[in-house]
Formats: structure tokens, C-alpha cells, sequence
């Protein structure tokens, strides 16, 4: 496993580019937050799948952890759909052969 910090500067990673869409400055940090579980809270519309695509893009893409190593719980079918379409599209490895996503 990736050797977890309480600060992750992971600097080069431009986000917006990754994903082809602007973030919002809380949504950025939600994304960059440090390498532990958290959970995000927010209605609905407000962007929780993007954050979690995007904290995979980019926990992915900065070399901080490798994809095998995450896991994401959604509670519909559909968030886990659109959650993998997103991570698999902006990961660009083409490595994994399952999703990381699973519905609960």
C-alpha cells in the first residue's frame, strides 16, 4: 500500500484538465484532501459523484496510490455507473479489467 500522509502536495496534477470540467474551490479540496477516509456530504446535484472521480483521477494520476488499492461505495446502480464511466475515462491506464466502484 501507498505510505499515507496528513499532507499530500500533489501540486502537478491540474484537476480541471484531468477531467475536462471546472471544479469549485470546495470541491477542489474535497478532492485534495489527506490520504485517509472521508466521507462527503452534500444534496443532491451538487457534484459528489465529480469529487469522487476526481479524487481517483487524481490520487491515480499523481502516483499516490495505484488503482487496485481503491475502492468506491455508491447506494444506486446508476452512481455506480456513472462513477466508473468517469474514473475509467480520465484514468487513461486501461489496466483495470473490473470496476472499483460497487453499488451497496
Amino acid at each position: 500500500m501507498t505510505e499515507s500522509t496528513d499532507e499530500i502536495r500533489n501540486d502537478d496534477v491540474d484537476i480541471a484538465s484531468l477531467l475536462g470540467i471546472p471544479i469549485s474551490a470546495e470541491q477542489q479540496r474535497a478532492v485534495t484532501a489527506p490520504l485517509k477516509p472521508c466521507v462527503v456530504i452534500a444534496g443532491a446535484g451538487t457534484g459528489k459523484t465529480t469529487v469522487m472521480a476526481a479524487r481517483v483521477v487524481w490520487l491515480v494520476a499523481g502516483g499516490l496510490v495505484r488503482p487496485e488499492e481503491i475502492l468506491g461505495l455508491t447506494f444506486t446502480n446508476k452512481a455506480t455507473s456513472e462513477l466508473s464511466e468517469r474514473i475509467e475515462k480520465n484514468c487513461r491506464s486501461g489496466s483495470r479489467r473490473t470496476s472499483p466502484v460497487q453499488a451497496y
